[in-house]
């Protein structure tokens, strides 16, 4: 399970449930954390996450990254761990990762005036995921929440899992830490949106600032997690929220601003040899 130790202590603070109790919990999304797409709907954005730009591990944000762990193991069939930087000892550096966001509105299927397709055998489409996720406190019935999963729509290539896979799975019980009374204040819908368009060693900079004892357990990494982006999307903009890596394996970011750079043109990008950076 993710972060064990920020959800321990989140659930024993004896002000939390007084907090919880008084104010219904809603998430807090500004304009700035996050990458507006709309203004550029057919052009590559860069942005970069900071080690400094980010805010605190939350109880809440736990629950969230829960319940991406606990699909992405059903979905790729593997037991998975998704790392915080916090557990990889990554706050205590100075670190930047560059990202290239693809466009939000990519036309796939425009065609070639003059062109006449072959006939071949065509794959079925695209569909989006929804994952029925019972979430059990520490004592209680669980509540139900759910986890709707899309391709993303500006990526090249779609993973085969939207094709494969049921267009509704219910998986087994998400076992937590917290009180009843949390979990029922919670968001119990989220919507994210996945693609591997990232590079296989993606998470390379940040290599020699890791806690190696971390993931000396890290091996035999599906390849299905390699260069996976995971992003949080609402009113047309994109947060990084995972990143999949051959060596770290997961990573949580969702706590991390993305921090906008420069509109990308398709020719530089084409030049681009590595979409990740890190400070000397």
């Amino acid at each position: 399970m993710l972060f064990i130790e920020a959800l321990n202590r989140a659930s024993t603070q004896s002000n939390e449930k007084k907090l919880i109790s008084r104010v219904k919990y809603r998430p807090t999304i500004s304009n700035k954390d996050s990458v507006d797409l709309s203004s550029a709907a057919h052009q590559v954005k860069e942005i970069h996450l900071d080690s400094q730009a980010k805010t605190q591990l939350t109880a809440s944000i736990s629950v969230f990254a829960n319940l991406i762990e606990h699909t992405l193991r059903h979905m790729i069939n593997a037991n998975l761990h998704l790392h915080s930087p916090e557990e990889l000892n990554l706050d205590l550096k100075s670190w930047q990762l560059f990202l290239q966001v693809p466009p939000i509105n990519a036309e796939k299927d425009k065609k070639v005036v003059g062109y006449i397709t072959p006939e071949v055998h065509q794959r079925p489409p695209a569909k989006q995921l929804i994952f029925h996720i019972p979430v059990k406190p520490s004592y209680g019935i669980p509540v139900e929440m759910t986890l709707l999963v899309s391709p993303h729509n500006g990526s090249p290539e779609t993973p085969d899992v939207f094709r494969t896979f049921p267009k509704e799975s219910w998986l087994p019980v998400l076992r937590t830490p917290y009180p009843p009374e949390f979990l029922s204040q919670q968001i119990t819908h989220h919507h994210i949106m996945l693609d591997q368009d990232g590079e296989l060693d993606q998470l390379s900079p940040l290599y020699v600032h890791i806690n190696q004892s971390r993931i000396i357990n890290e091996t035999n990494l599906p390849p299905q997690i390699f260069g996976l982006r995971i992003w949080k999307a609402k009113n047309n903009a994109l947060t990084p929220i995972v990143l999949g890596d051959k060596q770290i394996g997961l990573l949580f970011v969702g706590h991390h601003k993305p921090l906008e750079g420069n509109i990308i043109s398709e020719e530089e990008r084409a030049k681009h040899a590595s979409n990740l950076y890190t400070k000397a």
